[in-house]
């Protein structure tokens, strides 16, 4: 396989494109020779493209289009997808994935992405899954395939079909297997920031003869096949129309360039390699980035090289960083803003903010840098040099903790200025009477109440801890609460005293520092008592938002950071659904990475979703569900709604 390096610019330009297309002599003579021949629209250079690209893949057929779009849509219409199906489709994807699928008034199923490769997370497709489903939709995130045996086998068992978007996947293969000979029908984009371009173009390849007619039929006005030969000697003047098609056709000028790209794509893929290695030995010993994953069982494309900010290591936002780029000349790029945080899948389809938390934290987070085979090594040091001096202007300072913070409002706004002012907002435009006013009375209230009436109990566990372990009776602990600001949670201690602050900041089941009585006050829940008196103090509620400790809590977007407009609760509305949490986190390897990547975020939109709308029958509704759960009774009447259960560190 040749080498792209000779042939490859090493001038610096003053600003540095996110992308540029690899356009070399063989490209430009291709299609001057395309021009010169006469066929300038479709003609034999797209049967030979078509042809060609088939057996680079090793698929039976290649159907060509103008566009990715356009590969989708008549994928779509090839199976014959219709008014009221459903389609499964990644909410981390660009607006065409679900486009094609309201192209038939059909409804696109937005699911959450996997934690690490951001493709479609399978569990949460399974979820997805109704009668009214006819087929999934994945997308190969930045060249990087979705995990097919598992789709797959979700497809086959509910008797679905597998398109797939392969926009950023060429050349890519999962298991050995190229993509675009996996799945139904797999559609390719050849526009020009891809990893191989035409211009605008696309294609479809599948090894269903039924498939690959119909789809050649629709992609020019429903015209019997080989309708392009109506212009050449073995062609008629007359042709059929079998069906209200679409004028989806590639030219033979786009068909040209085609062929001189796919002869070189292997050895734009090897450059693409290159450069990623490249950035991930020049960024590796950055704490303010995390890389991107990739699986051992694959073939990455490489069409992007995706890194996200680290919040706890960075005082300024993602958009800060791009913008830092932008000064020092570097084009970057975001892929994607997800599909529910737009106008119309909310107002349309009643998505919201908070839904999808892998999503969303993602986005909060991403930058997509240049990778490029026309990109020179010394660009790309350009661009490792800036990302290293933003890392290391924009850090926070190592000498303050978290615990000697005197407000976590400091830590936002340090990251975003107008972030404390825009939460308060939030919350007075949020909060009726009752959120201002009477949820402090009942709460005033009912904790002098129950101060009174567990008293016996507290003195009990109080007794017990003393006698069973050394150390003090109560645990203390920094916690985020209204506004940001950091107040002392108190709870019976439940661990050995040398181990409250050693370890995880969470505790899964079989922790070795829980003591054998603070693991029945955990089981019962009675540690959590002390926390009436946080009530009285104003620093808790009943009913609220778990806080959660300032470590973990910095990381939170800047969605999530709405809910420091709610005062944190004994109860919230997490609890019920996780009321397993600790056994949930002790089956995971990656305790901490699990809570932080999956826990928190959805325990998040489940607060979010309470706070939106608050209410004495909302908080009464949860009071009971977590007595319900406390003396084991099952209750329906609080869907969504919250025990108490311990949140990360909850001692």
């Amino acid at each position: 396989m040749r080498s792209l390096l000779p042939n490859m610019s090493s001038t610096t330009v003053t600003f540095l494109p996110f992308h540029q297309p690899l356009i070399e002599e063989d490209d430009v003579r291709a299609v001057c020779d395309a021009l010169r021949s006469g066929w300038i629209t479709t003609g034999p250079k797209v049967h030979q493209f078509e042809d060609e690209f088939a057996s680079f893949l090793g698929a039976q057929h290649a159907v060509a289009v103008n566009s990715g779009t356009a590969a989708l849509h008549v994928a779509l219409e090839a199976i014959g997808l219709k008014e009221g199906d459903e389609v499964i489709v990644p909410t981390l994807t660009f607006a065409a994935t679900a486009e094609a699928v309201l192209y038939f008034k059909a409804r696109p199923v937005l699911v959450d992405c996997d934690p690490d490769t951001f493709n479609l997370d399978p569990d949460r497709v399974d979820e997805a899954i109704t009668r009214r489903t006819r087929a999934i939709l994945p997308v190969h995130f930045a060249g990087q395939p979705c995990e097919m045996d598992c789709l797959l086998d979700l497809a086959h068992r509910n008797g679905l079909k597998v398109i797939e978007d392969a926009a950023h996947a060429l050349p890519t293969s999962y298991r050995g297997r190229m993509i675009g000979t996996i799945g139904d029908i797999t559609c390719f984009s050849f526009y020009a920031t891809k990893t191989m371009t035409t211009g605008e173009g696309g294609m479809a390849t599948t090894h269903d003869d039924g498939y690959a007619d119909r789809m050649r039929m629709m992609r020019l006005h429903g015209i019997s096949k080989d309708a392009w030969k109506r212009y050449s000697a073995q062609g008629s003047w007359r042709y059929e129309i079998l069906a209200p098609g679409f004028k989806y056709n590639l030219t033979d000028l786009q068909a040209a360039l085609g062929l001189t790209q796919l002869a070189k794509c292997d050895a734009m893929w090897e450059r693409r390699c290159e450069l990623a290695r490249r950035y991930s030995e020049g960024l590796a010993g950055l704490d303010a980035y995390q890389l991107p994953y990739t699986r051992f069982d694959v073939q990455h494309a490489w069409h992007l090289y995706v890194i996200r900010t680290n919040r706890a290591a960075l005082s300024i936002h993602r958009d800060e960083v791009i913008e830092e780029l932008r000064k020092r000349g570097i084009g970057v790029s975001v892929h994607f803003i997800p599909l529910h945080t737009h106008p119309y899948y909310r107002s349309n389809f009643g998505y919201r903010l908070g839904d999808f938390p892998v999503a969303d934290d993602y986005f909060d987070r991403c930058i997509s840098l240049p990778i490029y085979p026309a990109m020179s090594n010394a660009d790309q040091d350009r661009v490792i040099d800036s990302l290293t001096v933003i890392a290391r202007t924009f850090r926070p300072s190592s000498t303050q903790s978290f615990a000697e913070a005197p407000e976590f409002a400091t830590l936002l706004a340090a990251s975003a200025p107008a972030e404390t002012q825009q939460t308060a907002a939030y919350g007075d435009k949020l909060f009726g009477w009752y959120g201002k006013i009477g949820k402090r009375i009942f709460d005033v209230a009912m904790a002098s109440v129950l101060l009174v009436v567990v008293s016996p109990a507290f003195l009990i566990c109080a007794i017990a801890i003393w006698l069973t372990s050394e150390g003090p009776i109560f645990f203390r602990q920094q916690r985020v609460g209204l506004g940001g600001r950091l107040f002392k949670i108190i709870k019976l201690r439940t661990m050995r005293h040398e181990g409250d602050q050693a370890g995880l900041r969470i505790t899964a089941d079989g922790d070795s520092r829980i003591t054998a009585c603070g693991s029945w006050l955990r089981r019962l829940k009675l540690d959590e008592l002390p926390q009436l008196i946080n009530v009285l103090r104003g620093e808790m509620s009943l009913v609220g938002p778990r806080p959660e400790v300032p470590e973990y809590a910095v990381e939170w977007t800047r969605e999530q950071r709405r809910i420091l407009a709610c005062r944190p609760g004994i109860t919230g509305a997490a609890s019920v659904a996780f009321i397993d949490e600790e056994k949930l986190l002790a089956a995971q390897v990656d305790q901490d990475g699990y809570y932080r990547r999956i826990l928190m975020p959805r325990k998040l939109a489940m607060e979010l979703a309470w706070c939106e709308n608050p209410s004495f029958l909302a908080d009464l509704r949860i009071l009971l569900a977590t007595a319900g759960k406390l003396f084991g009774v099952e209750r329906q009447q609080a869907a969504g709604a919250v025990s108490i259960s311990s949140s990360p560190a909850d001692h």
